[in-house]
């Protein structure tokens, strides 16, 4: 049976000489693998820019509950992106969260809330006229609270530490080292409860962006297995700097 659904492209794989295994986030059915036939030659039907990681695609779908492997049999743009693939900043920033949402969407069932989200996110990131230098922080901390650990607790002066292992503020130094000082809290704070519109509007220096951003990463390792290491890191700390 066919099926219409919108898509995240996450990551491609090659199958055979004219044939691709993509793995698409989907707003019905959650995280899939889907082989794409005739993808090269001068005959393709699907032209390889809609597979780019993060397309925003519609699908026609043959879904099997017998097989991992699905069929798409129509592919388009949902809406193509303006400024991501040519500003070095924001394309810095899909790359890396791309590498994020490879790592943490293993659910193959639908999720319409963070489908939305997410696709929602790429559309602000692509289309913001303002600074994006922290949008990646914002987008890591929203993230969080779909995937299910969610920062609790208020930052106050009772209550001036982030501790990266409990997910939550606290009024004691934890007894190891993963926690955000004070002033990192502080920030932190701010950033769960900004919002798409205002937060490039949060006051941060290039240090306290790289200290945060590595915080985030050690946040998500604690409580996502398996989580691994961050490829991208690196170059979007160049970048961003």
């Amino acid at each position: 049976m066919l099926h219409r659904t919108n898509g995240i492209v996450l990551h491609t794989v090659k199958y055979s000489e004219s044939s691709l295994i993509v793995k698409v986030y989907t707003s019905e059915f959650g995280l899939q693998s889907y082989l794409i036939n005739g993808v090269k030659g001068k005959k393709s039907k699907h032209k390889s820019a809609l597979l780019q990681p993060l397309s925003l695609v519609d699908l026609i779908v043959s879904n099997s509950n017998k097989s991992g492997l699905h069929r798409i049999s129509e592919i388009n743009l949902l809406q193509p992106y303006s400024a991501i693939p040519y500003d070095i900043i924001k394309s810095s920033i899909a790359i890396f969260l791309n590498e994020i949402l490879y790592k943490t969407l293993k659910e193959e069932h639908a999720d319409s809330e963070l489908f939305e989200f997410i696709k929602n996110a790429f559309l602000v990131l692509d289309l913001k006229q303002e600074s994006c230098s922290n949008f990646h922080i914002y987008f890591l901390i929203q993230f969080s609270i779909y995937l299910g650990f969610s920062p609790h607790g208020t930052f106050s002066e009772q209550k001036t530490l982030f501790d990266l292992k409990e997910g939550r503020f606290s009024s004691t130094v934890p007894s190891h080292s993963l926690y955000l000082n004070k002033r990192n809290s502080a920030l932190f704070q701010e950033f769960i409860h900004s919002t798409f519109a205002n937060f490039h509007l949060i006051q941060i220096s290039r240090s306290e962006r790289k200290e945060i951003l590595q915080a985030l990463i050690i946040y998500y390792q604690l409580h996502i297995a398996a989580f691994g290491e961050m490829k991208s890191l690196n170059v979007l700390e160049e970048i961003t700097a």
